[in-house]
């Protein structure tokens, strides 16, 4: 029994012995250099290998972040420190060299923050305003035709977005509500408040869009506050064509990996090029903005520059997501090192101020990746609905030889008269 006891005891050692453990500290200014740290601890230490981070000040959104990433530990500011684990400063990052393990300042670059790997935690974004009501209403009810998921997830919510203030008509109408769907852990509320100039289009689904993106610290609405790591935006007029669509929306995050797995999210952006039959040149090659979207704050300090560059209360922004298109091809040194951020995908098709295809039976066989269409609305035709058609047709042929038959003599009866008055008139002139 006590070699037993012993044995255990070499085997903890021998275990701890391998793994690899560095300590630093960061407050809520900070975290975009912890981030590529812990990036770059991410793509270059073993997996077991542990980063402990003294909280110095982070915020409730930055501390539910660290709690998905992989064998991160927070540790309060009195937290005693162990002799035998090196500190490295948050501002540096790890690099690998000839098989061993370096680290070296960040100089203002955050290359690793990417390479972050972490459980998703994802928010269905639903945003509109008063006359998009009852299309929320409808699009809700899609759920009694096809079901959003297979088996409930603890990591994916449900978010309604409306423009005005809390408290407002629309935010109590929305209240009263009262949706529930076991798909989706949590069901939220957010009032994006508007002011004047911002409460009209397209500024308003910009400055909407915008919102989620912003610092927890500048505002309640922040994605991130929520500890979300990913988001899918789904307007109004974007619905679902299959069941099962919320997962195939995961499956875009996890690439048929585990659910529960730590994953490394190396895009910026997931959704559709133009898929309808309006021609706009070149601009069919932007996403739409009803997409998927990493809540990564590399992608943020990028949205930033094009903001810069596209105000949205300026005549050059034409949208926030065809923004995000000229801007990288506008700027050939910006579109070379981030274009590949942005990727294209059939999950949802965008067929915006036109249909995808007017049959729907053809449409759904020739497009088994496609699980939500936005811009138009597609029916499914069963066999009942065809021969109700042509029923109709039918009924619609009979009314017209029936109205002709009618009308017939009446025409020649009329031709008759006026060629006599005709003829009268003739001979008094």
């Amino acid at each position: 029994m006590l070699f037993l006891y012993v044995l255990i005891l070499n085997i903890i050692s021998l275990v701890n012995s391998f793994l690899l453990q560095y300590e630093t500290s960061c407050n809520s200014s900070q975290f975009m250099d912890l981030e590529n740290l812990i990036g770059s601890f991410h793509r270059y230490a073993p997996d077991n290998g542990q980063l402990i981070v003294r909280d110095m000040g982070l915020t409730t959104g930055q501390q539910k972040l660290l709690k998905l990433y992989q064998n991160i530990e927070i540790v309060s500011s009195t937290y005693q420190r162990k002799e035998n684990i090196p500190i490295i400063n948050v501002k540096n990052e790890f690099f690998f060299v000839n098989n061993t393990l370096f680290n070296h300042y960040n100089h203002g670059k955050y290359n690793y923050i990417d390479s972050i790997r972490k459980q998703f935690y994802l928010a269905i974004v639903i945003p509109f305003i008063q006359n998009q009501f009852n299309n929320l209403i409808h699009q809700l009810n899609f759920k009694q035709i096809y079901s959003p998921c297979r088996n409930q997830l603890n990591s994916i919510d449900l978010i309604l977005y409306h423009n005005e203030k809390i408290f407002s008509l629309l935010d109590n109408q929305t209240h009263q509500i009262n949706y529930q769907n076991n798909c989706f852990k949590n069901i939220r509320i957010f009032a994006a408040d508007l002011s004047k100039a911002e409460n009209q289009y397209p500024i308003g689904s910009a400055v909407m869009w915008k919102k989620l993106f912003i610092d927890e610290q500048f505002s309640n609405i922040s994605l991130r506050y929520y500890g979300y790591t990913h988001f899918f935006l789904m307007e109004p007029d974007t619905r679902p064509i299959r069941s099962y669509w919320v997962d195939a929306i995961v499956e875009q995050i996890i690439n048929g990996r585990d659910r529960e797995s730590y994953i490394a999210t190396q895009w910026w952006m997931i959704g559709s090029i133009y898929r309808g039959f309006e021609s706009i040149g070149q601009r069919f090659l932007h996403i739409n903005g009803n997409a998927l979207y990493h809540l990564s704050s590399s992608f943020i300090q990028f949205l930033e520059c094009v903001r810069y560059e596209y105000r949205f209360n300026s005549k050059k922004s034409v949208g926030y997501d065809l923004d995000l298109f000229l801007y990288l091809l506008k700027n050939i040194n910006k579109g070379k090192t981030f274009w590949h951020k942005f990727q294209f995908s059939d999950f949802i098709q965008n067929c915006w101020h036109s249909g995808c295809n007017e049959t729907n039976e053809e449409f759904l066989y020739d497009n088994p990746n496609t699980y939500l269409i936005h811009g138009n609305k597609i029916q499914q035709k069963s066999s009942k609905s065809l021969f109700k058609n042509f029923d109709m047709i039918i009924i619609l042929i009979i009314c017209v030889l029936f109205l002709l038959v009618i009308v017939k003599p009446y025409k020649y009866v009329y031709w008759k008269s006026f060629h006599k008055r005709n003829f009268l008139l003739r001979i008094i002139f």
